[in-house]
């Protein structure tokens, strides 16, 4: 239950993202390069990222952490 509301959440800012950024850009307010889109979509990948595999990358290191610990 608690994935589907972050989902929703997500879209909701998703959809609210890309009204703002046509408005900025048809305002001329901000103009964007190749530096800034990249820039974006790396933050984005980010908080992608943390929020939808934040629990396994957690898990993932935790195990390994517990082997190397064991082999020491």
């Amino acid at each position: 239950m608690r994935l589907s509301s972050m989902n929703m959440q997500a879209r909701k800012m998703l959809f609210a993202a890309i009204p703002s950024i046509c408005a900025l850009s048809s305002k001329k307010i901000s103009i964007y390069n190749e530096e800034i889109i990249v820039a974006c979509c790396f933050i984005g990948f980010i908080i992608f990222s943390r929020k939808s595999l934040g629990n396994t990358f957690k898990v993932t290191l935790d195990r390994r952490i517990q082997a190397i610990q064991e082999e020491s």
